[in-house]
């Protein structure tokens, strides 16, 4: 992989990765949803465990984590995600409604981008898509409250979504 790399936080089950991804041209979320590359190559690695997050677990120069097992990407700009829809036939406008998540031994509220309004199917079955994008985003472990991260954008993996609800518009 070649290009300028740019900076991610990962979460796993169990572990918080820090560290630099290179992508040629294109944007993280059409990256992650490529179903012919099961893997991910990150540079400058930094593990922390969930349960002992202040203690650094090693340094790697170079990664490489199964995208299966990933459950959030969070990056710091909006723009790092790229790309998020194909072509659409006729005029269909976009929304962006109050969601929170639960998946993988997390909680997301954030914000979903969706054409029209909001179908829960159409997030989670429609295309092939193995992450979708949340926007202006808080992320806490559920077993470890002390790990909260906020992010700008977030690639979470639709498989390990355990549910999904629209937050009240006063919330």
């Amino acid at each position: 992989m070649t290009g300028k790399p740019f900076s991610v936080e990962i979460y796993t089950t169990g572990y918080r990765i820090l560290g630099r991804l290179n992508l040629s041209g294109r944007g993280l979320f059409s990256f992650m949803n490529i179903t012919t590359q099961s893997y991910i190559e990150i540079e400058g690695a930094h593990l922390n465990r969930l349960h002992q997050p202040e203690r650094l677990v090693a340094r790697y120069p170079k990664i490489w984590l199964m995208k299966r097992d990933l459950v959030a990407l969070l990056l710091s700009a909006r723009a790092e995600v790229g790309p998020t829809a194909g072509a659409r036939r006729g005029y269909a406008s976009t929304a962006l409604s109050p969601v929170h998540i639960s998946l993988g031994g997390y909680e997301l509220i954030g914000n979903i981008e969706t054409t029209g309004g909001f179908r829960f199917s159409a997030v989670m079955f429609e295309g092939q898509n193995l992450f979708s994008a949340l926007y202006d985003v808080e992320l806490v472990a559920t077993l470890y409250p002390n790990v909260r991260a906020e992010a700008p954008a977030v690639l979470f993996n639709l498989e390990m979504v355990e549910y999904m609800a629209l937050m009240p518009r006063e919330a």
